[in-house]
């Protein structure tokens, strides 16, 4: 199975039960477990919003207790005492290649060693939930001394930025975990006094408490600020975009005339055939002319494409950076398409196209605001193998690239199901109801790109997504994505 219900162990949790279960060996799949138990819990409470925060925290924990026990075994199979100051940093010079970047080759070692383990206890109250994460290793000083500087050194820090750049550390890694967990906790409101490491003789017990009530503080920045300036001063549609759309929306108008408006302005006219045989309206078939256009895909997704073409068209002559995003964002478009016409969602399908189109308007506005930044959240992203690059924007930056698409598509006044695919396509659900499985579309499409751009695992996905969808193993969904890519590349042969 591609993912493991945790639906047992969240309903126990949520009677009160004190819930723990331990692990020798730390993978996707028991991290997924993980995931299921806080989807599960945080959305009975109604506070879904927090998922993608605590998800990265619980991880962090994990892996490093994880890290912390492989390390040992690493020491006792070298014959190196881990006090040995002097054999200390030689060996762990070689432990990231000998054991941690081949975690495949020794899980079976690990697994049948029983020196050491992890124990994960979930603990909710009324007024709380605790997670709490134990490794039965005695920590040595100079380990315990590290994580204390390193914990206050990023309490002081107000830009994830400066944190990477001074106190990462290629051999030991730990810095950059405690800052992103840091930051994490100061923007979600739980409160970095919510977070406790407690060594003693018998392992070490790291917890985090989320408090029902959450403490309201945000990181507010100048590059936020920038960027929200950014968005008011965006121009609104341009008039003969507007006579359009309102054209298309009354029931006396005529393809002729219609199509006799649009031939008016050239540039119009190259991105609606464009756009019109990038979508598949007619697959296998290139459309010609903008008759054709406005025949084959109905008034309705002609207003859609309208909306798109006026969006990329001040979007491309505003930001220079803008066709950095666009080749990804049709393709994202493409696949939101069949994927809800795979599951026969007619209504959804005519929408799917501009929604993936439009779902990362905010992105161009973010990477115009400061390369720095932005350049530390693709690395950090990348090297702590996060499922997506939003939960870094909103901590580093105070705002997420969802976002400022969400105020982007307000300000343009887009459609409800627009505006919300385009706000929550990292965080789908957070989306319920009539306009759940757009946004589910989008995002399950965006997250098949980045998995073709080794940004993402098949394992990052939402489970809820995948059930959705009835895709209950990895073969099958290697096989969905596949249909998925075959039908874009013959897509785009016809469209040119």
């Amino acid at each position: 199975m591609l993912f493991t219900d945790g639906k047992t162990y969240s309903d126990r949790i949520l009677k009160g039960e004190d819930v723990a279960f331990s692990l020798k060996f730390v993978d996707e799949k028991s991290l997924l477990m993980i995931n299921a138990i806080l989807v599960k819990i945080l959305s009975s409470q109604g506070n879904i919003f927090l998922l993608e925060t605590l998800i990265t925290i619980i991880r962090e924990i994990v892996f490093n207790a994880f890290k912390a026990n492989l390390k040992r075994l690493y020491f006792i199979k070298s014959g190196v005492d881990l006090n040995d100051k002097e054999k200390y940093n030689l060996l762990m010079q070689n432990f990231k290649d000998d054991y941690l970047y081949k975690l495949n080759e020794i899980e079976e070692e690990i697994t049948a060693q029983d020196d050491y383990h992890i124990q994960i206890n979930f603990k909710k109250t009324e007024n709380s939930l605790k997670v709490t994460v134990f490794n039965n290793v005695t920590i040595i000083e100079e380990e315990y001394n590290r994580i204390k500087t390193r914990l206050e050194q990023s309490k002081k820090y107000q830009n994830l930025a400066d944190a990477y750049n001074d106190i990462y550390d290629s051999t030991e890694g730990a810095g950059l975990g405690l800052a992103l967990m840091v930051f994490l906790l100061k923007n979600s409101g739980i409160g970095v006094d919510n977070l406790f490491i407690s060594p003693d003789t018998k392992g070490v017990t790291v917890s985090v408490t989320i408090p029902k009530q959450l403490k309201e503080e945000s990181i507010i920045s100048s590059v936020k600020k920038k960027v929200l300036d950014d968005v008011d001063t965006l121009p609104t549609f341009p008039e003969n975009i507007i006579e359009l759309q309102n054209l298309c929306s009354r029931k006396d108008s005529t393809i002729d005339a219609i199509a006799a408006k649009i031939s008016q302005d050239p540039s119009l006219s190259a991105d609606v055939i464009k756009l019109s045989n990038s979508a598949g309206f007619v697959p296998g078939k290139r459309i010609m002319t903008i008759k054709d256009s406005v025949k084959i895909i109905g008034l309705k997704n002609l207003n859609l494409i309208l909306t798109a073409s006026a969006a990329k068209t001040i979007l491309q002559n505003k930001y220079k950076k803008f066709e950095v995003i666009w080749e990804h964002c049709i393709r994202v478009a493409y696949y939101s398409t069949l994927i809800a016409k795979s599951k026969q969602l007619g209504a959804v399908s005519d929408s799917a196209f501009t929604a993936g189109l439009l779902h990362d308007i905010g992105k161009i506005v973010l990477m115009s605001a400061d390369d720095r930044i932005i350049h530390t959240i693709s690395e950090i992203t990348r090297n702590k193998q996060l499922r997506s690059s939003s939960i870094l924007e909103e901590i580093s930056v105070g705002i997420s690239h969802a976002e400022i698409g969400g105020l982007i598509a307000e300000k343009w006044n887009f459609p409800s199901s627009l505006k919300l695919a385009i706000e929550n396509h990292h965080s789908p659900l957070n989306v319920e109801g009539e306009f759940k499985e757009l946004t589910f579309s989008i995002y399950f499409a965006n997250m098949l790109c980045g998995v073709e751009k080794n940004k993402y695992s098949y394992y990052y996905i939402e489970t809820d997504i995948l059930e959705w969808l009835k895709i209950n193993c990895i073969e099958d969904l290697r096989s969905f994505h596949e249909k998925l890519k075959t039908n874009y590349a013959n897509q785009m042969t016809v469209a040119g």
